[in-house]
């Protein structure tokens, strides 16, 4: 009766237990781990354009006409990338419709001056999201003086006034540099850059003009150097 018993007992301890062990859920598998992001702390590889507006000022050259140092109206535009966040390359473009150069008899409108340079660029992201940006870039490209339609070519000079005038248009180009920096900020995609910028043009080694136009031009562009402030929208993906 007691071996009865004791097997009685044993088999409803295996029945309770097995029981218990069909209604635990099975162990759960692992998540798969996910690729590293593009990331350096909260900073991302990634692209970044601006476009804005400002004013040149401070313009110096080193040779036979003198220029106006009062600001002029300038616009421009900005494309680069930068590699996780903080270092990278963009292509910067501005152009200044009517550049100041004083009138010395020979000038009858402002020249247009422009200048394209493909810079290296420098990135401190701050903030919790690395939304502020102050920045620094510098790099080499090229500036260009354009008169339309602007320098006497022959006139004559009656009373300190030229009459009979014949113009010509013109236009120049040489390498030149830049650096300078600035700071942008950024809600999500979109923000906003400020920047200062030096620039400096080549100075002509040879003379090779071929018109009194062309000689005006060079002089007033060899070592040209001013400085630019601006200020626009900026945009990052």
């Amino acid at each position: 009766m007691r071996l009865v018993n004791g097997l009685l007992a044993a088999v409803m301890v295996s029945g309770l237990s097995g029981t218990a062990l069909a209604q635990t859920p099975p162990p759960t598998p692992n998540a798969p781990a996910l690729a590293p992001a593009d990331n350096a702390g909260l900073t991302r590889s990634h692209w970044l354009a601006s476009g804005f507006v400002g004013s040149n000022f401070g313009s110096v050259n080193d040779l036979d006409f003198s220029l106006d140092r009062s600001r002029s109206f300038d616009w421009g535009g900005q494309v680069g990338y930068l590699w996780r966040g903080v270092v990278g390359g963009e292509f910067l473009v501005d152009f200044t419709p009517s550049f100041g150069i004083n009138t010395s008899g020979v000038l009858l409108d402002n020249p247009k001056v422009s200048s394209y340079m493909a810079n290296a660029i420098a990135v401190l992201p701050l903030g919790a999201g690395g939304q502020f940006q102050p920045y620094v870039s510098g790099g080499l490209g090229g500036i260009q003086m354009r008169f339309p339609n602007g320098i006497v070519g022959s006139g004559i000079l009656v009373n300190g006034v030229v009459t009979n005038v014949t113009t010509s248009s013109v236009s120049q180009t040489g390498g030149g540099s830049n650096i300078g920096g600035g700071i942008m900020a950024f809600a999500g995609r979109v923000g906003v850059r400020g920047d200062a910028r030096y620039y400096h043009a080549n100075t002509f080694s040879s003379r090779d003009a071929t018109s009194f136009a062309n000689l005006v031009t060079q002089n007033l562009l060899s070592d040209l150097n001013f400085w630019r402030a601006d200020i626009g929208i900026a945009f990052q993906w």
